[in-house]
């Protein structure tokens, strides 16, 4: 009986060891394309007061969190796949939602946009932000420093008291707009 047991757990570890040799063979394509890279995603309002970011995406792949319209979060929302090496332009698109609380409108947004690369994701990085600027148009950086940092290359990092968002003709006017008429 001693010896059944142990031709047992000796069968059954010699199964384990071939079945670990067998995924290791094909472990490869579980990864993604070695020239990859994931990185984080942030995301900076340039909008101003009274206005809002729910939701966007990147390429319908990542989701990000909602966000106000003026400042925004550090890069920390995983992940968007990016090149190791950038050797001709990436383009992405973005979609967004914007809400504003005083006259009760949603919007839905898009743009395709290049991404402006100040380095290469395989030499480091802070992230990917993504900079939603007034008119709804949008801005996609990957550099370096974060853009809080005076040396980031993109847009310069919203600071001090927002500026009220002023809607677009094409929009409900705000009541402080509709009031100077």
């Amino acid at each position: 009986m001693n010896f059944a047991r142990r031709v047992a757990r000796a069968l059954a570890a010699i199964a384990l060891v071939l079945l670990a040799a067998g995924c290791a063979s094909s472990s490869e394509d579980l990864f993604p394309d070695k020239r990859t890279i994931g990185v984080p995603v942030g995301a900076v309002g340039h909008y101003g007061d009274g206005i809002g970011i729910p939701r966007f995406s990147i390429d319908d792949k990542f989701r990000g969190p909602g966000i106000l319209g003026w400042g925004g979060g550090g890069a920390g929302d995983c992940c968007v796949l990016l090149p190791r090496h950038v050797t001709r332009p990436v383009v992405v698109t973005v979609r967004w939602r914007t809400y504003r609380d005083d006259v009760e409108e949603l919007l839905e947004h898009e743009a395709t946009v290049p991404i402006h690369f100040a380095v290469d994701p395989g030499e480091g990085g802070s992230g990917l932000y993504v900079h939603f600027m007034p008119g709804h148009k949008v801005e996609v950086w990957y550099a370096g420093p974060t853009p809080a940092s005076s040396r980031y290359p993109g847009p310069a990092f919203p600071r001090g008291p927002a500026p009220p968002y002023n809607s677009l003709p094409s929009e409900k006017p705000s009541p402080q707009n509709s009031n100077a008429n």
